[in-house]
């Protein structure tokens, strides 16, 4: 009976000690990220209701990951949070056109040209969403590095990776230039 008790024990304490290394591993969330997006434009209009802010005219975002110019640029907001969504005249809520979110994504649209790094693209729409840090460019998108270019029906380029995917299509299919001296070789390498 005690040898039955004692391995009872034995194999409740082995799968109790050992559980944390079976279960799933917990993955911390990202922390938030606090990065000043700064955008100038000739015009601008913000609509609260819509949480909409319209850049119009020679238009330049600055962000520490790209910087896009477009003739014009469409911030779309995230609700409000907390006391920010009371209506105004409720105890705490904010006036209006004060209360407005984080910004979700940036659309721009018109003679687009972006600079990320050593890249620079251009198209005639790009999505850039601010949670994952990915623009979409749309519309003839071209991407180049240094002498490099790759064409698409749309180029999505991931500016925390610092990577990017070319999609084609039934109008345009991908294509990618690869520029070097005559005496490399992308397969063997200088010679």
């Amino acid at each position: 009976m005690k040898k039955l008790f004692l391995g009872i024990t034995t194999l409740s304490l082995s799968l109790f000690c050992s559980a944390p290394l079976w279960a799933a591993p917990v993955t911390p969330p990202k922390p938030a990220k606090n990065v000043e997006t700064r955008i100038t434009s000739d015009q601008l209009t913000y609509l609260a209701e819509k949480q909409l802010v319209i850049f119009d005219k020679n238009v330049h975002v600055v962000r520490p990951d790209i910087e896009i110019w477009a003739d014009r640029i469409t911030v779309y907001l995230k609700p409000p949070k907390g006391d920010a969504q009371k209506k105004e005249g409720e105890k705490g809520g904010m006036p209006a056109g004060m209360a407005a979110g984080d910004v979700d994504r940036i659309v721009a649209e018109r003679n687009v040209r972006m600079k990320s790094e050593n890249r620079n693209g251009t198209c005639a729409k790009a999505t850039y969403t601010m949670d994952d840090g990915v623009l979409l460019m749309e519309g003839d998108p071209r991407l180049t590095d240094g002498e490099n270019t790759v064409t698409g029906e749309t180029i999505k380029y991931f500016t925390e990776e610092n990577r990017s995917e070319v999609m084609g299509g039934s109008k345009k299919r991908v294509e990618a230039v690869f520029s070097g001296s005559k005496n490399s070789s992308p397969i063997r390498g200088n010679r």
